[in-house]
């Protein structure tokens, strides 16, 4: 055999071997995107619940300062009211 084939096989087989090793990597990718998948679902959905609560907190803030402007409204008309 020429040294050029014997070369040429070698250098063959080594690819082959390569492209399965890689193969093999590549297979193993899919549980990792999948799980990937996962948690990054999994983190917008922890979001989408944080941003309901946060909207509630805001509404219970607003009702607050609505409730606290009345009783200074209040307060500040009995005192009126005691003045005249």
């Amino acid at each position: 055999m020429e040294p050029e084939v014997k070369i040429f096989i070698d250098n063959v087989d080594s690819w082959i071997k390569q492209i399965r090793r890689e193969f093999t990597d590549f297979s193993d990718l899919p549980n990792v995107v999948s799980e990937s998948t996962d948690n990054i679902q999994h983190n917008y959905e922890l979001i989408y619940e944080l941003k309901d609560e946060m909207d509630e907190l805001k509404q219970e803030i607003n009702a607050l300062k609505l409730i606290q402007i009345i009783s200074l409204k209040k307060g500040r008309d009995l005192q009126q009211k005691k003045i005249s």
